[in-house]
């Protein structure tokens, strides 16, 4: 089984690098989340964010709702033209969550380790 770097981790899924003969391969971040994956750059990974952020708008639940939130009617674009995921609108912020703290750990940490040292 090939090893992994952890970016971040929430209840929903995990960020990661993969690595590979000791080598950490950070051209590609992978996502896992429910039963799937995904591996984007790093521009992807923003654009995803956007879409999410963009998705969570336009698709609030109706206050009076009983299954306000829980709804899983609500289809997600992502990067890749072809492919739409249904999440409720609770995943779609889980996701967020996920994307936006793994773009931060990868920004700090491209921070830390560049122009950021002394």
């Amino acid at each position: 089984m090939k090893e992994i770097q952890a970016i971040y981790q929430n209840e929903f899924g995990i960020s990661f690098y993969w690595i590979d003969e000791n080598q950490t391969l950070r051209n590609k971040i992978q996502l896992v989340f429910r039963e799937t994956g995904l591996q984007l750059n790093t521009q992807e990974l923003v654009d995803f964010k956007c879409l999410i952020e963009e998705s969570i708008s336009k698709n609030q639940c109706c206050e009076d709702c009983a299954l306000k939130n829980n709804c899983a009617k609500y289809l997600l674009k992502t990067p890749f033209h072809e492919l739409d995921l249904a999440m409720s609108i609770n995943e779609m912020n889980q996701m967020n969550n996920l994307i936006s703290t793994t773009i931060f750990k990868i920004t700090l940490d491209e921070y830390l380790t560049g122009i950021g040292r002394n």
